[in-house]
């Protein structure tokens, strides 16, 4: 088995489409025609939840028109938050068959298939064509990617010139020992962290000048507290959520969002 198929496998496990649905039951909604709200950020699996989309959605300047491609798209969370929000038409591509599928399905009960659209994909060799997007994300991605210079160059072609690369993932600050499992990885085989300089190093080679680097250390400690207090998000270990918020407490681990323009 490949590390691409250990991480697929890490994520879909879990049978996350069932328990959103159950959350929409339980509020009482239709679950064949719901709202995102009715999800509450479930959907959206990164640091900061909703609103750290809103925050990169402000900061990359998208909006009506724009044509984002999200790499690693998962629950099609951001996608959706973007489509509806924001007004931009968005690709997700992701790696685990199960997410694509459950992104696919929410997107069409929320009536988001004009705008927002999925393929089963790796982001080392993207499916889609050159010179296609404005905006390409990486949010909490790239510690499940070991070849992050295979994803950026990826990026680079399928963005038109001077399109805009945001990165959002959790990135080692210090130190080389972190404890598992955390979120995105049972154990270090298939956790590929780095610092915010090895991405900015990637990110030039594949074409990019990075515009500006941003940590969010006391956003996540928050957000991570806060999970943990109401029971963790779904399909998310709590032990897990324990052990990154014991990691970005020491400061071993932090998230970081980096801003790259194209050449």
């Amino acid at each position: 088995m490949s590390y691409e198929d250990s991480v697929a496998a890490h994520y879909g496990r879990t049978n996350v489409m069932d328990q959103l649905l159950g959350m929409v039951r339980a509020a009482g909604k239709d679950p064949l025609k719901f709202s995102a709200a009715d999800l509450q950020g479930a959907d959206q699996l990164h640091l900061g939840g909703p609103a750290a989309t809103s925050r990169i959605a402000g900061q990359a300047g998208i909006g009506t028109g724009s044509q984002v491609l999200d790499i690693g798209s998962g629950l099609g969370g951001v996608a959706r938050h973007l489509a509806g929000e924001f007004g931009a038409t968005v690709h997700g591509v992701d790696v685990t068959a199960e997410f694509v599928a459950a992104a696919q399905t929410l997107t069409e009960r929320m009536g988001l298939s004009n705008s927002v659209t999925f393929s089963h994909g790796n982001g080392t060799a993207l499916p889609v064509d050159d010179d296609s997007f404005d905006v390409a994300l990486l949010i909490h991605v790239g510690m499940n990617i070991r070849d992050k210079d295979k994803v950026f160059a990826e990026a680079a072609r399928a963005l038109r010139p001077g399109g805009l690369m945001v990165v959002y993932d959790v990135m080692l600050m210090g130190g080389d020992t972190e404890t598992y499992p955390l979120p995105w990885a049972d154990t270090d085989e298939t956790s590929f962290l780095q610092p915010p300089l090895a991405y900015s190093d990637a990110l030039e080679q594949s074409g990019f000048d990075v515009d500006h680097e941003v940590k969010r250390l006391p956003e996540a400690i928050a957000f991570l507290e806060r999970a943990l207090d109401s029971g963790g998000p779904v399909g998310v270990n709590r032990l897990a959520m324990g052990n990154l918020l014991a990691a970005c407490l020491d400061g071993t681990l932090a998230p970081v969002e980096i801003y790259a323009r194209l050449r």
